[in-house]
């Protein structure tokens, strides 16, 4: 299915790039770069990520190519500036860290994710962190953070920002464009359900979802987007 004037949305991890061990192992998929900068002489693009710009950066060189990172908490444009929209205070949280046996932490300074993908018992892990969740429901109140779970991993932000609410916040900029979100991650649902009725939304792989469309893999997303060459 494909639309006449699109605004391409697009999520990076199990996206745009295979799924790896470790964020920073997460490299695009080979014809991801070359696709990426065809689609961005012709059509309004956003990659819409978990990740810092400046991390997305090392891993996408394309200069000009706008980034909401954080889900929806920064934007800013590879080989530019990036900009938090939902500043808060993490300090309080730094000093009470979970110590989950196989949870390693990415400080994204907006945002504090614990990743335990390669965890010799993630059942265990996933229980450790619930607790610890729990034990400091309180402190995340105050401050004004709420967790967010993903693939293997669990993320603490401040309240507020999502990916729906960032693609909302997008639509108005490219009046007469329909919106084109593809996504993997339950991190991407909330995007899905905003978008329904206003666009095409697609899941990567398998799961249940909100979106109305699926794509299998990677490779499956770059051949759908080629079909706007």
């Amino acid at each position: 299915m494909r639309v006449a004037n699109p605004l391409f949305l697009l999520d990076y991890d199990g996206t745009l790039a295979p799924i790896a061990p470790r964020p920073e192992e997460a490299l695009p998929h080979p014809g991801a770069l070359e696709v990426l900068r065809a689609l961005m002489a012709r059509y309004p693009l956003y990659v819409i990520t978990g990740r810092r710009v400046a991390d997305l950066a090392r891993l996408l060189p394309l200069p000009g190519l706008r980034v909401v990172g954080g889900h929806g908490l920064e934007e800013g444009e590879i080989g530019g500036e990036s900009h938090p929209l939902f500043p808060a205070d993490l300090g309080p949280l730094r000093r009470v860290l979970p110590s989950c046996p196989g949870v390693w932490l990415e400080d994204k300074g907006f945002a504090l994710a614990f990743h335990y993908r390669g965890a010799e018992d993630e059942e265990r892990v996933r229980a450790c962190l619930e607790v610890w969740l729990a034990a400091h429901e309180d402190l995340l109140r105050a401050l004004g953070l709420e967790a967010l779970a993903g693939k293997k991993v669990l993320e603490i932000k401040p309240k507020g920002a999502s990916k729906g609410q960032a693609v909302l916040r997008l639509l108005p900029r490219h009046p007469g464009h329909t919106p084109i979100y593809i996504g993997d991650d339950a991190t991407d649902e909330s995007a899905f359900q905003a978008l329904r009725g206003r666009g095409l939304t697609f899941k990567v792989g398998p799961g249940p979802t909100q979106a109305e469309e699926r794509l299998g893999d990677v490779e499956g997303v770059l051949a759908y987007l080629k079909s706007y060459l």
